[in-house]
């Protein structure tokens, strides 16, 4: 059985890891749940078993000293490893092929999961678990983060060029213009700029352009005030249903309503988007046997329509 003699205990290793990133032992104890002096002094024991000291102590406030520096960007990896692992584990399991997906909210109801019985048809061994994989605002680039979470793969939105990722593209987004059925004049439907002043203008509040957007591609004056304002697309659909005025919705998102009966296109002017839909695996799990089924399966849908429609 190896031993390490060297390893200080993990309680030790966290209090030092916490106050030196927050600067605080009273910071440190409150993301910790221990008091303040629990924090003290396992740093104390810390530095005792090391043999040096690693912050300086100025009152409540803490320094590093070059020992702690130098110490602190290993330590903070390893204990990432360690949350990492532990997620892992308890995200995929052990003995069992589960395949985590991270898609975006409406496409993963609206896209994904219609289609998701034929994956398990074909894979009856492999268990799929759907998580939302929301857009990123937070990069310029809007980056998906399928590693925070362990996700095996991801059904994204973008240009597609995003680091350290395998991206296959799905389709095109092609917005179309709809409403609850009776909501536009059959006359107005023709008549863009008659349809645009006649009606409610329901937004996308993370695409706030998108009106202007068609009305260029459509040779359209887009003026007047918005009408009400919604995060997600799926709030957006569910809004154009309840009457509230028309909205701009990728197709690939409604085949559903638009088949019921519950909302239809009243234009046929379309937008075609600069993003597209992607499948994105981490690289470092692109060869794993789970992940290899579901790109094989996704890619190899029967035809286009399968795909967008």
């Amino acid at each position: 059985m190896a031993l390490r003699p060297t390893t200080p205990p993990l309680n030790a290793l966290r209090a030092f890891e916490a106050a030196a990133r927050l600067g605080s032992f009273a910071r440190a104890a409150d993301e910790l749940s221990v008091t303040p002096g629990a924090i003290s002094q396992q740093v104390a024991n810390l530095e005792a078993s090391l043999g040096m000291v690693l912050f300086d102590r100025n009152g409540p406030k803490l320094s590093l000293r070059e020992a702690g520096r130098a110490y602190l960007p290993s330590l903070r990896r390893a204990l990432d490893e360690i949350e990492a692992a532990t997620l892992d584990l308890v995200t995929h399991g052990a003995g069992e092929r589960r395949l985590v997906i991270g898609a975006l909210h409406t496409l993963a109801s609206s896209w994904l999961i219609p289609r998701l019985k034929r994956f398990q048809n074909e894979h009856p061994d492999i268990r799929p678990v759907i998580e939302t994989l929301a857009l990123n605002f937070a990069t310029p680039e809007r980056s998906p983060d399928l590693a925070t979470r362990q996700m095996d793969v991801g059904l994204y939105f973008g240009d597609g060029m995003w680091p350290d990722t395998r991206v296959d593209r799905l389709f095109d987004e092609i917005q179309v213009v709809v409403a609850k059925p009776g909501t536009v004049a059959a006359d107005d439907r023709t008549d863009l700029n008659a349809l645009i002043a006649g009606q409610t203008r329901l937004i996308h509040t993370t695409r706030p352009k998108a009106w202007h957007d068609w009305g260029q591609a459509n040779s359209v004056a887009i003026s007047g005030a918005p009408g009400p304002g919604f995060e997600h697309f799926f709030m957006l659909i569910e809004a154009a249903k309840a009457g509230m005025g028309i909205a701009l919705l990728p197709r690939v998102l409604i085949e559903g309503p638009l088949a019921e009966g519950s909302l239809e296109i009243v234009s046929a002017a379309s937008l075609k988007s600069s993003g597209a839909y992607y499948l994105i695996t981490p690289e470092s799990r692109q060869d794993v046997l789970e992940v290899r089924a579901f790109r094989d399966w996704i890619l190899g849908l029967e035809s286009e329509s399968d795909l967008s429609e």
